[in-house]
């Protein structure tokens, strides 16, 4: 009996450490403020850069993991969302996206899209030098089981004005245009708003197509990079209610992706909105 008890409990033990192993979805989430830089930029500029970098974890093509590289890049980014980020949280290291804002000098959120060891494992994360009143996150759907994604809305106070940031990266092959069908349905609530991220699909899409022909939205890297811009792109930032005056990119190397920006500024003709249900 004793030796049945013990492999009972071996073998309980390590499928308790198995699962913990196994990825799992995060949760939605919701709160009211990020993580605060030294102080907020609340005077309303007339122009901001937002950019959009898939960080690969910190890792380049060199296959070295230096996240003051994808810092470098990022230093002129006003608002920023970042994809394929570690949270990195065991032995007290901190959040991929901690280490670049503390760089920096800028907020961060980090928005988690799976858990391991029973801790955020890795997700998504926004840098912003404005407010955030409030923020949340819903899962997207998954097919897949073991791919998590999700989308989030982020409020922030530029100068006196509401401008609405989503930012997401999608599936590249599992469920993508639902998962799209899903971000392009949340980004109809807002206005002024600007959708960022790797969304693993190019400007061919029917679904992408669609949204760029609506009044008021415009591919801003596409106009900012005109002829310069890849036909293969699958990183975006879209705009409703912003003028694009300008933008570029850098290329791969401190990661597998570019890193994107754009120089915008709020419309002043745009009407501000929300969607009633983030409350």
């Amino acid at each position: 009996m004793t030796t049945v008890l013990a492999v009972s409990v071996v073998v309980l033990a390590l499928a308790l450490l198995g699962a913990a192993y196994v990825a799992h979805p995060a949760p939605a989430a919701f709160g009211s403020a990020v993580n605060p830089p030294s102080a907020w930029l609340k005077d309303a500029p007339p122009e901001f850069v937002i950019g959009t970098f898939n960080i690969h974890g910190g890792r380049g093509l060199d296959g070295i993991r230096d996240l003051q590289r994808c810092a470098v890049e990022l230093r002129n980014a006003d608002i920023a969302a970042l994809q394929e980020v570690h949270a990195d949280t065991w032995f007290g290291r901190p959040c991929q996206a901690d280490s670049i804002a503390a760089s920096l000098n800028i907020g961060w959120l980090f928005a988690p899209t799976r858990r391991r060891w029973f801790r955020d494992y890795r997700g998504n994360a926004l840098l912003t030098r404005f407010p955030v009143t409030e923020w949340q996150s819903e899962p997207l759907v998954d097919i897949s089981g073991h791919s998590f994604r999700i989308l989030t809305v982020a409020r922030l106070q530029v100068g006196g004005r509401e401008l609405w940031v989503l930012f997401t990266h999608l599936h590249p092959r599992l469920a993508t245009a639902q998962q799209l069908r899903t971000v392009i349905s949340r980004f109809r609530n807002y206005n002024p708003a600007v959708l960022i991220g790797d969304l693993n699909t190019t400007r061919g899409d029917q679904q992408l197509r669609a949204l760029l022909a609506e009044d008021g939205v415009t591919d801003a890297l596409g106009s900012a990079l005109g002829d310069k811009d890849r036909a293969d792109r699958i990183d975006w930032i879209i705009t409703r209610g912003l003028e694009i005056n300008g933008g570029g990119w850098i290329a791969a190397g401190a990661s597998d992706h570019p890193y994107y920006w754009v120089q915008a500024g709020i419309r002043m003709t745009s009407q501000p909105g929300g969607a009633d249900d983030f409350e």
